[in-house]
């Protein structure tokens, strides 16, 4: 039996992220991909899939155990095209099995939940590769988005933001926030906790300080969310790497009260790797879980957290290695009873990746879902209405073969006039 590879393409789109879809075909047949965003994936991706031309979609290791040598020179940013082309084989291979991928992997699980990304009182905006906002022009048919990113001098993320406090911030825009959403369904929500506050001095910004006004102040927008929804929905919060570990520690100690699902990603990401020796600190001093590993890529990173204390793990199916990459870290956290909550930013595609591979693992929590505020989201799916049954906050595996789902090209064209798989 064999599935020789006949042919290869890319293209990258300006979503909330940037998403770079891949396509492996093999005669008519043919598997799709996603990438998560990184700079110079197109390059990547080019170089990359010369590779493919001929091999046995079927050897999946072999395919993967070639990209990893030719990539040894090419830092974490290949690993996202690695996945993305991993993702096809498997859809590619399900549709040649006419099996769902799910099936493939050996899982059980069909019904897989899902929590929702708020960001703030207001959904995120859209941001290039290099974590710079831009206004798209479907920005504009967006309903609740917070666009005050897009008016800063500057504006970068982590601890030179020059970002200001505004209305969007307030307990008052979280709690709003936060009803609208239980209203929809959602049973588990995650907040962005790495925001201005009235009190920000932009001299100690560098610094990753915080003095106790500010930290009260996130506090209480934490505190207005759980008032908001009551004890019956998950609460989780996202710190993006901004805080010294002082901080980071203050932080989730005024957290416990609110009994959040966990705080991610305290510490400060190094070269896109996470600091570990600081992680062992604050997890030493803070009863409340925390969440790491969306910066991390392979196995062989997540290994390193065993024994760091409480941890959700959050690795991304876009960029860790793919489908073959995530099951070997859920494995290993199965290993050690270690809740797999794997983070998402990406398109149905990547998100029913992920689903799959959440079929499998024993210590599944729930995966992310950052399309809330994307009017075009559930488009992109050909013939299906929704992805994600939001009154039950699960995306349902289906007897589709691959995937199963197909971007509705189309609607990708509509939105990006030059789009071309």
């Amino acid at each position: 039996m064999e599935l020789k590879i006949t042919g290869f393409s890319h293209f990258t789109v300006q979503a909330n992220f940037e998403w770079t879809f891949v396509r492996v075909y093999a005669g008519d047949l043919y598997g799709t991909g996603e990438a998560g965003p990184t700079p110079g994936a197109s390059e990547i991706a080019e170089r990359l899939g010369r590779l493919l031309i001929g091999e046995d979609a079927l050897k999946v290791n072999r395919v993967l155990q070639k990209l990893r040598w030719a990539t040894l020179y090419a830092g974490t940013s290949a690993y996202h095209i690695i996945s993305a082309i991993d993702m096809a084989l498997y859809d590619l291979i399900g549709k040649y099995l006419n099996v769902p991928v799910y099936v493939l992997l050996g899982g059980d699980r069909t019904e897989v939940p899902v929590y929702v990304d708020a960001h703030g009182g207001k959904g995120l905006e859209a941001m290039d590769s290099t974590l710079i906002p831009v206004e798209p022009p479907w920005l504009a048919e967006a309903k609740e988005v917070e666009k005050g990113r897009l008016t800063a001098p500057m504006p970068v993320h982590g601890r030179l933001t020059a970002e200001r406090w505004n209305e969007d911030y307030s307990p008052e825009a979280y709690a709003r926030r936060a009803k609208e959403l239980k209203a929809e369904g959602w049973r588990a929500i995650k907040f962005d906790l790495d925001v201005p506050t009235p009190y920000s001095d932009p001299r100690r910004l560098r610094s990753g300080r915080l003095n106790n006004a500010e930290v009260d102040f996130l506090a209480s927008l934490a505190r207005a969310a759980r008032e908001a929804v009551g004890d019956d929905v998950d609460l989780m919060f996202d710190l993006h790497w901004r805080y010294d570990v002082n901080t980071a520690v203050a932080i989730c100690r005024a957290l416990e009260p609110i009994r959040p699902r966990w705080v991610e990603d305290p510490t400060p990401a190094v070269t896109t790797l996470t600091n570990f020796d600081e992680l062992k600190v604050i997890t030493s001093k803070c009863s409340v879980p925390i969440e790491v590993g969306e910066n991390l890529y392979t196995v062989y990173q997540f290994k390193e957290l065993v024994n760091l204390g409480p941890l959700v793990w959050g690795p991304d199916v876009a960029k860790v290695g793919g489908l073959t990459e995530l099951r070997r870290v859920e494995e290993l956290a199965s290993l050690y009873d270690v809740e797999v909550s794997p983070h998402n930013i990406g398109s149905p595609i990547a998100t029913m990746a992920a689903a799959h591979a959440a079929s499998v693992s024993n210590t599944f929590g729930a995966l992310e879902f950052h399309g809330h505020d994307l009017p075009f989201w559930n488009d992109l799916v050909k013939g299906r209405k929704r992805v994600i049954d939001v009154k039950e906050g699960v995306i349902r595996l289906t007897d589709e073969p691959g995937l199963g789902i197909e971007l509705d090209e189309q609607v990708a064209r509509r939105l990006w006039p030059d789009f071309k798989l």
